[in-house]
């Protein structure tokens, strides 16, 4: 231990002699040690942790798996689940749940409150309790008793003051009245889903189908029941209902999946683990660096080492002496690079598209992060000190002490060690280029994607609608002409439509369909298509383009033929080789205001319109789908669409007072212009490609300082080289070439082992990117040329200023 002490002493002392090494290298080990734990982080918080539920091994998610794919999940009718729950014996609670927004009045202008309505052991199976009050009692998700509701801690913060009297107030969703029973706890999952505000899920005697997918759900095993168990028995109760109910279930199973394997998507997976390489990479490079600089280092202290050996010290003492240095280093960059960390936490978390992360994520610099970032400073220390410290203790004790302060020869494997750790750099960095570049130039290529709508100068708007608020559909649709006419009247506004969905939101509905000529497909095995309700308006407003026959008019309303306009895909995909305008599809009616499907109505195609991005700019799957007039098919989901002559976020004001003279409590959600929503598509993608930019830009920092700093030195060492062949008549071109070779020579090998490096690896970005390939040859030269120029620059500064030398000075050099 006395040693130790006196190893870490004399480690301080040698530090803050040779300031300059200390800063550069605690600011790489900063850097590389920083960002690893960022990273870190995230991956920990996401993919590591177990989830913040009680018993969260045995809660599974529960859905329909439709026929034709294994791996497809579906949303459940009412009976099938109801049957699920009477016949299982394997699970101790069920339970579903569903979105259900509400708009909060009687306090100030109307607030819209993000919802999630859930059977009454919803939380039992999630094993929460309430910090104040309670959450949902056995029986409250029967008719006549569910006007209750739970608040997210942070909605209870943000909304009601954190007032501890909260509990048992009466407040006004949907103009109803519901007694506030508990607030969950703070800075849990609640606090980050979607969700503020939590009601009963009731099953209404309109719910009672079969035929319509409107929920999810989740459950609990029994203690000792297994998940091969759970499955089982629930495909039994599945392959019953669909011999029972063959008309809504032919084919149709169930789907039993842990919820520890379904919370986080594949996406977001390998995103994590791709930008853990990353920073790896660069951690990897930057102890390359400092081990070239501790190499450096040591043949200065040659002489120091032969002293320690004459008056016998060991080998192994001297190698504990300079890997203690080497730890205490990197000990002081991994703190720094801990506060880098935190601030970079931050800023990611702060860039982050919302929701992007589940709920469950919990993202901070806690104690498992913090061993983290010991451990890796500890074994940062050993990676970049051992090597060195092994060539240091293997001095010559005769030459070290006769060669005095200048340091001893610096022997082939020195020079073999440091040219190997550069060519590791270049290669190292070349897959971090490459692998930035592909995801910069997909980024790029997603912007360049055809929307088929006019995104310039539209903003949109959440217009939520009760349907206990209409009697009939006839009043909704009088109160939606009634807020399009004062829109309208707007100065500035050029046009007004409303829509079940807006662009790049997703389907709305999908509906299954039959084309009236074609043979006939059970119902429960038919192919879907997206299914937009819009104004007739719509298709001008957001600026699509028609192939064929004409759009939706204002005479296409209750009671005339019905008729639909299809997509380019539609079209391609279901009427190959035949004119789709005039023909019939039949699709079953959706009830207003229930979870019910009518009969068929055969909607007549009267124009083909090209094809509007229904999901995010990469998508690369198919959307056959439809639009029919909201007159014909009305929903009480729909959302403003307006199109301004202005900037169009100068009239959000303007469009809230217009809505509000035709009804004071009318919410309005998420004002978004089209153009945020595009740039919110691609925000995962730029953040990606940002980061892995930015960490490839430190490696290539780092390369060409590696490359610089061993041409730097072998260019010392060979000054009297250089001298007595500058004396025997070579050219200052000369010595630049005989420099350069050498660097051009780690350069390429670097290169070479990076770019089959680059070849094998990138495979594994191909699910992240679009529009270009994993070994796209634009992005591999295009990597190697910068790399090549970095390094011949680097090689080109020292062999410069040793061919200025003069040939005088460099002859009594030794």
């Amino acid at each position: 231990m006395r040693d130790f002490w006196q190893d870490i002493q004399y480690g301080l002392r040698t530090l803050r002699k040779s300031p300059g090494f200390t800063v550069v290298a605690l600011l790489t080990l900063a850097i590389g040690i920083g960002a690893n734990t960022a990273i870190f982080s995230f991956v920990d918080g996401v993919l590591l942790k177990p989830l913040p539920y009680a018993n969260a091994d045995r809660i599974m998610r529960v859905l329909e798996k439709p026929p034709g794919s294994p791996d497809a999940r579906n949303g459940i009718s009412t009976l099938n689940f109801l049957d699920w729950q009477r016949q299982n014996t394997v699970f101790q609670y069920m339970a579903a749940r569903t979105g259900g927004s509400v708009t909060l009045t009687g306090n100030g202008n109307p607030v819209q409150l993000r919802g999630q309505r859930m059977s009454a052991h919803g939380f039992d199976i999630l094993g929460v309790q309430a910090v104040l009050g309670r959450t949902f009692a056995a029986d409250e998700d029967q008719p006549g008793k569910s006007k209750v509701a739970v608040l997210s801690n942070a909605l209870w913060a943000t909304q009601f003051g954190s007032d501890p009297t909260v509990v048992g107030r009466v407040i006004q969703l949907d103009n109803e009245p519901h007694v506030v029973i508990g607030v969950l706890p703070a800075g849990s999952a609640f606090d980050r889903t979607f969700a503020q505000i939590f009601r009963p899920l009731v099953f209404q005697p309109e719910n009672m189908t079969r035929n319509f997918h409107w929920f999810g759900a989740m459950a609990l095993l029994k203690p000792g029941v297994t998940v091969e168990k759970a499955k089982a028995e629930m495909d039994a109760i599945g392959q019953r209902i669909a011999r029972d109910y063959p008309d809504s279930n032919k084919g149709w199973s169930v789907a039993v999946d842990p919820l520890t394997e379904v919370t986080v998507g594949p996406q977001l997976k390998k995103s994590l683990y791709v930008l853990l390489a990353a920073v790896g990479m660069v951690l990897l490079i930057g102890c390359a660096n400092l081990a070239n600089l501790t190499l450096a280092r040591g043949t200065v202290r040659e002489r120091e080492v032969a002293i320690r050996v004459s008056v016998g010290a060991s080998r192994w003492r001297l190698i504990q002496q300079f890997l203690t240095e080497s730890v205490l280093l990197s000990l002081l960059g991994g703190l720094l690079g801990v506060a880098l960390g935190y601030a970079l936490i931050a800023g990611l978390k702060a860039a982050l598209p919302p929701f992007s992360l589940p709920s469950e994520a919990t993202i901070t610099l806690d104690s498992r992060v913090l061993l983290f970032a010991i451990g890796l400073s500890i074994l940062t220390g050993l990676v970049f000190g051992l090597a060195p410290a092994i060539q240091a203790t293997r001095s010559d004790l005769a030459g070290s002490m006769k060669e005095g302060s200048r340091g001893s020869s610096t022997g082939g494997a020195k020079h073999r060690l440091r040219s190997a750790l550069v060519v590791t750099e270049v290669a190292l960095a070349f897959l971090l280029l490459a692998g930035s570049g592909l995801l910069i130039r997909s980024f790029f290529a997603m912007q360049q994607v055809e929307t088929g709508f006019n995104s310039e100068n539209v903003i949109t708007a959440g217009l939520p609608t009760s349907e206990k608020r209409f009697v009939t559909t006839e009043a909704l649709n009088t109160y939606l002409r009634q807020v399009v006419s004062n829109l309208e009247s707007l100065p500035g506004v050029r046009d007004v439509a409303l829509t079940s969905a807006l662009p790049m939101q997703g389907w709305g509905y999908g509906m299954p369909f039959q084309i009236a000529d074609k043979p006939i497909v059970d119902r429960a095995n038919r192919k879907a298509c997206f299914f937009k309700m819009v104004s007739p308006s719509y298709f001008r407003t957001i600026g699509m383009t028609f192939v064929k026959g004409r759009g939706l008019a204002d005479g296409d309303v209750k009671g005339a033929p019905p008729v639909t306009v299809i997509n380019e895909t539609m079209a391609r995909k279901h009427f190959p080789n035949e004119e789709p305008v005039g023909k019939r599809i039949l699709i079953q009616e959706i009830v207003p205001g229930k979870t019910a499907l009518g009969p068929e109505i055969p909607w007549e195609v009267v124009g083909v319109v090209k094809d509007e991005k229904v999901g995010s700019l990469d998508e690369t799957r198919d959307n056959p789908g439809m639009y029919v007039s909201k007159e014909q098919s009305p929903t009480f989901g729909q959302a403003l669409v307006v199109r301004a002559a202005m900037d169009p976020l100068r009239l959000q004001n303007a469009i809230a007072d217009a809505v509000h003279q035709v009804n004071k409590d009318q919410a309005l959600t998420d004002f978004k212009t089209l153009d945020q929503i595009k740039m919110e598509s691609m925000a995962g993608n730029r953040l990606n490609s940002i980061m892995l930019g930015g960490f490839a830009m430190v490696a290539l920092l780092l390369s060409a300082i590696g490359i610089y700093g061993v041409i730097s030195y072998s260019v010392v060492q060979r000054t009297h080289e250089i001298g007595i062949r500058a004396a025997m008549g070579a050219r200052a071109a000369d010595v630049v070439g005989l420099i350069l070779k050498r660097g051009v020579l780690m350069a390429g090998l670097g290169l070479g082992i990076g770019l089959l490096g680059a070849l094998a690896l990138t495979q594994l970005l191909t699910t992240l990117l679009f529009g270009v390939g994993a070994r796209d040859p634009l992005t591999m030269a295009g990597v190697a040329g910068v790399l090549a120029v970095v390094a011949l620059l680097a090689s080109y500064l020292p062999a410069r200023r040793a061919a200025k030398v003069d040939p005088m000075i460099c002859l009594r050099y030794e």
